[in-house]
């Protein structure tokens, strides 16, 4: 158990609740406030109903438990962020698979993949292209329906380090097909703007956390 975590924890829903409690002080002070001035300020020879009073008491009681409510929400939605960073930031060292059509190699590290063939084909080619439109084809060979596996190592295909789009094209016209790659996530960042927290995986690049399609042990 991480008592620091827990202490944090401990501390950030004290200081809701105090907030809580403090606000819903201060609304029941405004009313009876309100309240004692209608009272005085009322026509003696018209004096407002006592049933009006018990229905002003009822909406006050309406106002506090939806502040509760609302406050008791947002102190939540806090705490389950703060798990999922933790979470998403202990995939460092793991390996993950993520669905992309870029690669940025650093020249050296061999990078393993996959496609998904929706019909068999006899020839399966993965074609990487260069900001330059220089392309480096992959033969991938003949391959029935369904997962087909590559590996892009830059070595053998004399990739220099650099971003390249990737794409698959089989002797079938087979169109919309999918490339995920595999890598070592070495770091997480979390954008500022709250959008999806990116992942550098080495001899990959950075992917989106909702690009990921499979966990494997490392």
């Amino acid at each position: 158990m991480n008592i620091s975590n827990s202490s944090t924890t401990s501390a950030n829903t004290a200081s809701s609740a105090s907030t809580t409690t403090s606000t819903n002080s201060q609304i029941s002070d405004m009313f009876l406030q309100l309240l004692v001035a209608q009272i005085k300020n009322q026509d003696p020879t018209n004096p407002t109903d006592g049933k009006e009073y018990v229905s002003q008491l009822a909406q006050l009681s309406q106002v506090q438990s939806m502040d509760s409510i609302s406050s008791l929400m947002t102190s939540t939605s806090r705490q389950v962020s703060s798990l999922q960073k933790q979470s998403i930031g202990a995939l460092t060292g793991q390996k993950v698979m993520v669905s992309t059509t870029t690669l940025s190699t650093d020249g050296e590290t061999a990078v393993s993949g996959r496609t998904t063939l929706a019909h068999a084909a006899s020839q399966v080619t993965l074609t990487l292209k260069d900001s330059a439109g220089n392309s480096y084809p992959v033969a991938l060979g003949a391959a029935p329906a369904g997962d087909v596996n590559f590996t892009v190592d830059p070595k053998t295909l004399g990739l220099p380090a650099g971003s390249y789009s990737m794409s698959v094209t089989t002797d079938n016209n087979q169109s919309g097909l999918s490339t995920e790659l595999m890598g070592t996530v070495k770091s997480v960042r979390f954008p500022l703007t709250g959008s999806d927290p990116i992942l550098t995986l080495q001899g990959i690049g950075d992917a989106n956390y909702s690009t990921i399609t499979q966990f494997t042990a490392a």
